[in-house]
């Protein structure tokens, strides 16, 4: 790179070399635990059901709101992973387990109960014994949250986890999941780097649709998972012709795999671009209270071109299991346009360290937060998962010549709405934001942190336009030359990826 070109526009020319190929770490990733803003996420459940029932006879939206969340400890206070939770209600029960956080998340309706006010037991995932006593303690009311100490046992985390992948691989997944088979790898050689002494295993489901080569194809859970990686480099992407695919028989041949039981992590990805066939999406939910029974938490994983139902879907196979509903976004640039979740907040990072997250927070039992250099770009604000909105908007003046920069957002509707605000002194006031609104600054890709290249310095995709005008008007020649450079070699910065929104 030509040394009169300022430090803070230079790109490497081995970091333009390695951004043209699929390396590890080029997709980008937001999540929503819906569970940790649960009012928010009813508010998009029942806006959204209505639609789903008139376009789809057979379903009724299962109602939701009746949650009751059960804490299960020992006697230190520490969470007590995949405990057995019975709840009782005049002649009903249900026999359910904690998730590996020690929560478990009671839907009276959905589980069967004839009422919401319960009685509640529980014990370790291997039963009492010994000194053990069940814990024990009474639901009254939806909104409850009832703590239950099992004392006389000590709880432990996970020494096992049980990983499988039900993947769309008709053609549309191909540009995204090309990406996906490369950093297949990494993420759990870091997860098990962290993890030694955990014993982890990974199946694969690829599903297509009736008439394609295959319905389902399956690969058993292995704890060889470089064999795993193969397997899934092998695959290529082709059929599906319209957009619903077999959804519903790639989620039932993952819940046929051969699961560990006991105080197990046990997590299936769903990853697809389009909801399930018409006629099934009630026997697709049912399938998600089976996971829900077993102790399997579904996370489904977003691709581009999922609309409102399958968003719809995959959020509540998440909600219902206690998972992480996950989404690719534009950031990147692989694939095509990624539609923004209708969410509050979220955070965008790379799939791969997103992916990490996850899965260490399902073996820890607790969130696994991002570092600050992690995130490339924020929408709304949330502390630990937990979406923060402002209800009065403020309004940030400065007295003296320096100038005011204000974010817009686009909602849905394509008006535009003033986010934050910032001035010379670095103050910020943030307004109240309809779901999906992006109310951030957009920040640089740096892919530097874990990959170990070098670091693309200067602002973000967006403002890859303001970086070169500024250049061509001080630098002339030696801009358009880094111009040509950056749209000819780069996938993030090409012309046909102007960046998101």
């Amino acid at each position: 790179i030509d040394p009169f070109i300022p430090l803070g526009m230079r790109v490497s020319l081995l970091q333009i070399i390695l951004a043209a190929g699929q390396q590890a770490g080029v997709l980008t990733a937001g999540d929503i635990d819906d569970n940790l803003n649960f009012e928010f996420y009813l508010g998009f459940n029942n806006r959204t059901h209505e639609g789903i029932e008139t376009q789809e006879s057979n379903f009724v939206a299962p109602d939701l709101s009746d949650r009751i969340v059960v804490k299960v400890q020992d006697s230190t206070g520490a969470h007590f992973p995949c405990a057995a939770v019975t709840a009782s209600a005049a002649d009903t029960t249900a026999i359910l387990p904690a998730g590996t956080n020690g929560l478990l998340y009671l839907f009276p309706t959905l589980d069967g109960l004839s009422s919401t006010a319960l009685t509640l037991t529980a014990v370790p995932p291997g039963g009492c014994s010994g000194q053990c006593v069940a814990a024990a303690g009474q639901a009254t009311a939806a909104g409850d949250e009832v703590t239950l100490v099992i004392a006389g046992a000590a709880a432990g985390l996970p020494q096992a986890m049980d990983v499988v992948f039900v993947i769309d691989t008709t053609g549309s997944m191909g540009d995204e999941l090309s990406y996906l088979q490369t950093e297949f790898s990494s993420v759990f050689d870091r997860v098990k780097e962290d993890n030694p002494q955990v014993s982890i295993r990974i199946g694969l489901v690829l599903y297509r649709d009736q008439g394609d080569a295959y319905v389902t194809r399956t690969f058993g859970l292995s704890d060889a998972i470089s064999t795993r990686a193969a397997d899934l480099n092998e695959q290529t992407f082709d059929g599906g012709g319209d957009f619903p695919e077999a959804m519903l028989e790639g989620m039932q041949a993952g819940l046929e795999m051969e699961w560990r039981e006991g105080n197990t992590a046990r997590v299936m990805f769903v990853v697809a671009d389009a909801p399930p066939k018409p006629g099934t999406y009630a026997q697709t939910v049912q399938v998600a209270k089976t996971a829900r029974s077993k102790g399997i938490a579904i996370l489904g994983l977003a691709a581009s071109g999922v609309d409102g139902t399958a968003e719809y879907l995959m959020r509540l196979f998440a909600a219902v299991t206690g998972g992480r509903h996950l989404f690719l976004t534009d950031d990147s640039g692989v694939g095509n346009s990624h539609q923004e979740p209708k969410i509050q907040c979220y955070q965008v990072t790379r799939l791969d360290s997103l992916l990490v997250r996850v899965l260490k927070s399902q073996l820890l039992g607790e969130r696994v937060e991002p570092s600050a250099q992690e995130i490339l770009r924020e929408v709304g604000r949330q502390e630990r998962g937990v979406c923060i909105i402002d209800i009065t908007t403020t309004t940030t003046t400065t007295t003296t010549a320096a100038a005011t920069t204000v974010a817009t957002a686009t909602t849905d509707s394509g008006s535009t709405s003033a986010g934050m605000s910032t001035t010379a002194a670095g103050s910020t006031g943030m307004s109240e934001a309809p779901d999906g609104t992006d109310v951030s600054l957009p920040t640089g890709l740096d892919f530097a942190s874990e990959s170990g290249m070098d670091t693309m310095s200067g602002s973000g995709r967006p403002q890859v336009g303001m970086v070169l005008v500024g250049v061509a008007m001080f630098w002339g020649a030696k801009a358009a030359w880094l111009s040509a450079l950056l749209c000819s070699c780069d996938p993030l910065m090409g012309p046909n990826n102007p960046g998101p929104g």
